[in-house]
């Protein structure tokens, strides 16, 4: 990810000629656990990638302008936002997410799976659906052996299922009944992930490492260029992806347009 950052700013400045800042780009590292990172001096703006990295700058308070990556909405919002720290969230926005159950299904019924990891994106996401005149259904999962039990009702009730970035719902041990769970009562699974897909979700949207890297790069070469020493406000990615599992849509009999297409719809309909 480093390395494609790097990569993707140089190629950006590039096309800007001598109106791009002069930059030097440093990878720090954690020589060993409980260590710190030496930052080096003349550092104008810090990068973190993982949760792991965020806490760890975050508690070093180094007042120094920090832009966090690869580090979902909640996990953001946990380490208390400070006012030089903004942030791109790995997760995507909920209107995406209702744009694919549209794409699906033309009266889509959502189903969510939630813990207490999860119950501010269930609150959003009822909120935004709400706005559009699309039920959600959902079960708080308090208990590992509650999850089947629960998971049928879902499946019940909704003709969508949106599985989330909740390790305590979807997680090694669970994905597989999940998925044949919902294939079983033909229950299409939006999925949060392309390894999901591959797994049986019908579809999903994220954001690669290179959509991240690019949006990265763009954010850090207006830091530097506008010199304010002001962040952006935290936001999702600009740029997404999207997979459709193909031989799960033809189980479930859903024609779905091709990925490409699908991007183009979504950005068509965000478009004011």
């Amino acid at each position: 990810m480093a390395r494609l950052l790097k990569a993707s700013l140089n190629e950006q400045c590039a096309d800007m000629g001598a109106e791009c800042p002069p930059h030097q780009i440093h990878i720090l590292t954690q020589e060993e656990a409980g260590g710190r990172v030496l930052i080096p001096p003349r550092t104008r703006l810090i990068i973190t990638l993982g949760q792991h990295a965020g806490q760890l700058i975050h508690d070093m308070e180094t007042g120094l302008p920090t832009l966090h990556a690869l580090i979902p909405k909640s996990a953001y919002e946990q380490l208390g936002g400070a006012a030089h720290h903004s942030a791109i969230y790995l997760d995507q926005p909920i209107s995406r997410q209702l744009q694919l159950a549209r794409i699906i299904r033309p009266d889509p019924h959502i189903g969510l799976l939630i813990s207490p990891l999860t119950t501010s994106v269930r609150e959003r996401l009822s909120t935004a659906a709400a706005i559009q005149g699309i039920p959600v259904t959902y079960r708080e999962v308090d208990a590992t052996d509650r999850l089947g039990p629960l998971l049928k009702e879902v499946l019940e009730e909704s003709n969508v299922l949106l599985a989330l970035p909740d390790p305590a719902i979807f997680n090694r041990s669970t994905i597989f009944n999940i998925l044949l769970s919902s294939y079983h009562n033909k229950v299409p699974v939006i999925g949060f992930s392309s390894a999901y897909v591959k797994a049986g979700a019908l579809i999903a949207t994220y954001s690669t490492p290179e959509d991240i890297a690019h949006h990265l790069a763009e954010t850090t070469r207006d830091f530097l260029q506008t010199g304010t020493g002001a962040l952006p406000d935290p936001s999702y990615p600009k740029y997404f992806s999207v997979t459709v599992n193909r031989n799960v849509a033809r189980s479930l009999g859903i024609s779905l347009p091709d990925e490409t297409d699908i991007i183009r719809q979504m950005l068509e309909d965000n478009k004011p």
